[in-house]
């Protein structure tokens, strides 16, 4: 790796931190450079402003999420491991929180992102309808006419909206700033959502009770 391409990547980084924990629309690139320990210049040297970054990002995050919701597409997985699936598609939406804290916004400013997050919503209603469907399949969930799809659509939307739904509910402010412990409540919700077509009543209710926040007892 050479010495320009660590420094991208440092800018890459704390870029995303940034935007992760304050805002993409609050941090400047005068602010990103200053918090590097670079000149604005230098920073403008390796991306013209803040939108390259954000979509350099963007590719960073496709990657990455593709590579989390194409796997059960590719190989059923376990039974025992779909609960700890979905805990793993909710922590690299966390990584990249910023993207989803006013998509519609951020797609107006920086519109190439536009058909990039519509593939990846798709992805993730084909990734919920697998996993499903694999859950059928093994007698674990029964559905009538139309109510896997349907399912499938919620609980992508719920993936998308979960922070914002955070966000909109608690209000702005330090003191309401998501923390990771909303991983365990949009994980727990999404069984909530699941529990109604499970075949074996009380062995999902069991896991229910386990999985269940603090926050919501």
């Amino acid at each position: 790796m050479t010495e320009r391409s660590k420094t991208k990547d440092t800018i890459l980084r704390t870029a995303q931190a940034l935007f992760n924990n304050e805002g993409e629309h609050a941090v400047s690139s005068v602010d990103l450079a200053s918090v590097i320990g670079i000149s604005p210049g230098n920073l403008y040297y390796h991306y013209k402003g803040k939108d390259p970054i954000i979509r350099e990002l963007f590719a960073d995050f496709e990657i990455e999420l593709r590579q989390v919701l194409s796997a059960p597409i590719n190989e059923p997985l376990a039974l025992q491991d779909n609960w700890v699936y979905l805990y793993i598609i909710f922590e690299e939406i966390w990584d990249f929180r910023f993207f989803y804290r006013n998509p519609a916004t951020l797609i107006d400013r920086v519109p190439e992102l536009a058909m990039p997050f519509s593939r990846l919503l798709a992805l993730k209603e084909r990734t919920a309808f697998s996993l499903l469907s694999d859950l059928e399949e093994g007698g674990h969930l029964h559905f009538g006419e139309g109510e896997k799809a349907a399912l499938s659509a919620r609980l992508s939307q719920h993936f998308t909206f979960w922070l914002q739904y955070h966000q909109l509910r608690e209000g702005p402010g330090p003191e309401n700033a998501p923390t990771k412990a909303l991983i365990d409540r949009g994980v727990y919700q999404s069984l909530s959502m699941i529990a109604p077509y499970w075949a074996h009543g009380e062995g999902f209710a069991d896991l229910l009770r386990e999985a269940e926040p603090d926050s919501l007892r």
